[in-house]
Order: structure tokens, then C-alpha cells, then sequence
């Protein structure tokens, strides 16, 4: 058979071969011939490279002399000349339109979600097509947050945001807080208010939804008659339903707590600042059995030593097979802590020679293209 060999291979072993290649190589797959052109951008293939597709970082950079996007791959072989963690950044890009990618970010199946106030977008890096997210219902609440992702059993693909603003209690004449959730289903072009808004009284969320397991979770403070609980309040993106349950117990009230996915686990950091530098601490919890709050596990506990100025909401972004840990801080720079030698420094995961801030997010890549579930107008870029 010689050269034509591949041309017998069934179209499902094809499938299984590219989605296992690099990036960059499917890319390059793409102009190998016409019916490999239509298998590369078939729902098999995209469903066979989610399953298989890697980890890895979509970078910001606040340079305007480079591109200031970048996806960029790890490697998790250390050098063994130097010792350092290599990253590759497999490639960068511009994107259309100039959304600082903050916070306020989420992902699912590589769709990135964007905003900031008045502009709301959903974007794929790889296929390089996005659309844009009309803005909320009218509401006099102030956006509080947003989350993005997929439910579990339809697949929709939601945007949830939730708002809140203050009144006054006419006949208790005291402040209140009141709160409101409206959910974008990606295909309809339209906004939906949820009548049963499980965030109804919560003072406020710090982050975006952190998406698991098709649900979205926030870390946020209720009031009630004992205080300000700290609680986790979960949106079902199937049911539309909210529900609570009690974080890990918070070891120093002067610390900054934050949520987010590690590893496939609902994770806390606890980011601790006492009184005396030799006792600040890095607790990383993480939730073993989802659902199940009594399954919180203190996983890791990082001594700063006297590094006081990486005190601020921190977010573990990957763990190595060695325990080494990459993580956030600020989400303006990126901290990385060795296992061997039990100490923290800061690190440039881009490669460039940007001093400014950089921004770098967990991103796991795909060939899913908004055409094939958006009916809105996709633009290509």
C-alpha cells in the first residue's frame, strides 16, 4: 500500500491519531487534503480531542509592543542542566477586540468567557471565531458576577450573572441587600431572570463562578443573624437551581481566601498573613469527594518564610508530578513553588521580556467551534 496506506485506515482511527497530536500539528493536518480538512472540524473529532487535550495556560500580556495573547503548553520534564521548569508557548495571537482577561473569566471545553462592564464575549483561540454576548436585562443592580459553562446532560452552553444593590427596609428603615441571577443560554440570543435566586441576600461574591462538574460555585458572605457566614453557593447549569454548603474552616480571618478547579477538584487557598512573617502560610484545600463538604482535605501548606508581598488572593493553577506547584497571585503574576527546596519565586510563564503585568489562566484547548452551537451572528478572526 506504500504512500496510500492512510487513505485504508477507517475514519475513526484517523480521529484517534490526530487528536492526539500537538496543536499546532492538527493545524498544519488541516491543509493535508480536503477530507482531512472535514474530519478535523466533524463533532467526532471534537469530541475525541477534548477527552485526550492537555492542560495548559492562556496568557495576557499588558505589552502593546507584542502580541498580547499566548497559549502556552507545559512541560513537565525538568531541564536537567538547570533545573527549571521549561514552558513552550505553542503559539500567540491577537484577538479582534481588547478584553484585559481579569478575574472575571471562565472556560469550558475551550470556550473562553470575557467581560468587563457593558461587554461580554465568548471566544475559541484555536478555530478563531467568538461572539458577543448581548448585555443583561435591564436591572438597577450593580453586576456582582459571572460564570460560564456547560450543564451536564443537554449541553447547553450558559452565562450566568449575578447582580445585587442595595435598599432601604422601609419598615425596619436599614440597609438591605437584595440579589438577582440571569442565565444566556448560548443559541437563544436572549436573557432569562430565574424567579427562586438562590443569591438572594448574599452581600457579594469575590470571583467569577469557578465551573465543576456542570455547576458553577462562588465563595461568598450572607447575612444573617449570626453575621456573615462564609458559604459556597452552587448553580446547577441543568436544573438552574442553587444550592449551599460550608467551605473549609478559615485558619486566619486576616488571610485572602479564593475558589477555583484543581486537578478536577473544587479547591480553596487559603493565602494567611499573621502578625509575625515567619507565620505566613499557603493552605490549599481541596474538596476529594464532589459534593461532599466533609470531604475538605488540607492538601498542601506552603511556608512563606518572610515573602509578605505575596500576600493577596492566590489561585493554584497546575501541580506537578514532583509537588511542585504553579499558581496566581493578584492575577497579575505567577508564583512558582519548588518541593525540593521549599521555597517560592516569581516566574515568567510567556517567555517574553514583558515587565508589565501578565495574566495567565488554566485553559484546556479545542477544536469546538461556536458555529456548531451558537446561533448568534460568529464572527472569525
Amino acid at each position: 500500500m506504500g504512500q496510500d496506506f492512510v487513505t485504508y485506515l477507517p475514519s475513526e482511527i484517523i480521529v484517534n491519531i490526530l487528536s492526539r497530536l500537538p496543536i499546532r500539528s492538527i493545524v498544519r493536518c488541516k491543509c493535508v487534503c480536503k477530507s482531512w480538512l472535514d474530519l478535523l472540524v466533524s463533532p467526532e473529532f471534537v469530541r475525541s480531542h477534548i477527552s485526550k487535550s492537555v492542560p495548559g495556560l492562556f496568557v495576557f500580556e499588558r505589552d502593546p509592543q507584542i502580541k498580547p495573547y499566548k497559549f502556552v503548553e507545559f512541560v513537565d520534564e525538568l531541564d536537567p542542566n538547570c533545573d527549571e521548569r521549561r514552558w513552550n508557548v505553542a503559539f500567540d495571537f491577537n484577538l479582534p477586540f481588547h478584553v484585559p482577561v481579569y478575574r472575571e473569566y471562565t472556560a469550558a471545553n475551550g470556550l473562553l468567557f470575557l467581560w468587563k462592564p457593558y461587554f461580554l464575549i465568548i471566544c475559541n483561540p484555536i478555530t478563531r471565531d467568538y461572539i458577543t454576548v448581548p448585555i443583561p436585562l435591564e436591572t438597577s443592580s450593580v453586576p456582582e458576577s459571572y460564570g460560564f459553562g456547560v450543564s451536564r446532560i443537554s449541553g447547553q452552553y450558559k452565562v450566568v450573572g449575578t447582580f445585587f444593590k442595595r435598599e432601604i427596609d422601609t419598615p425596619q428603615r436599614a440597609e438591605v441587600f437584595r440579589s438577582e441571577c440571569q442565565v444566556y443560554s448560548v443559541g437563544t440570543g436572549s436573557w432569562r431572570r430565574i424567579a427562586s435566586a438562590g443569591l438572594l441576600n448574599y452581600e457579594y461574591a469575590y470571583e467569577a463562578g469557578a465551573f465543576l462538574n456542570g455547576n458553577l460555585h462562588w465563595l461568598v458572605h450572607a447575612r444573617d443573624l449570626n453575621g456573615y457566614p462564609e458559604l459556597i453557593s452552587c448553580f446547577d447549569l441543568e436544573t438552574e437551581l442553587f444550592s449551599t454548603s460550608s467551605p473549609p474552616p478559615c485558619d486566619d480571618p486576616r488571610g485572602f481566601r479564593n475558589l477555583s478547579v484543581l486537578g478536577g477538584c473544587l479547591c480553596l487557598c487559603d493565602n494567611m498573613g499573621c502578625e509575625f512573617l515567619s507565620e505566613y502560610e499557603i493552605a490549599i484545600w481541596l474538596m476529594k469527594e464532589y459534593g461532599d463538604e466533609k470531604s475538605w482535605t488540607k492538601e498542601f501548606v506552603i511556608r512563606k518564610m518572610f515573602h509578605a508581598d505575596f500576600l493577596g488572593f492566590l489561585c493554584p493553577i497546575k501541580v506537578f508530578e514532583d509537588g511542585d506547584i504553579l499558581m496566581e497571585v493578584e492575577m497579575r503574576r505567577q508564583l512558582y513553588y519548588s518541593n525540593k527546596t521549599k521555597s517560592i519565586r516569581e516566574v515568567n510563564v510567556s517567555g517574553s521580556d514583558c515587565t508589565g503585568c501578565t495574566i495567565a489562566i488554566c485553559y484546556t484547548p479545542s477544536f469546538l467551534s461556536l458555529k456548531t452551537i451558537a446561533m448568534e451572528n460568529v464572527v472569525s478572526f
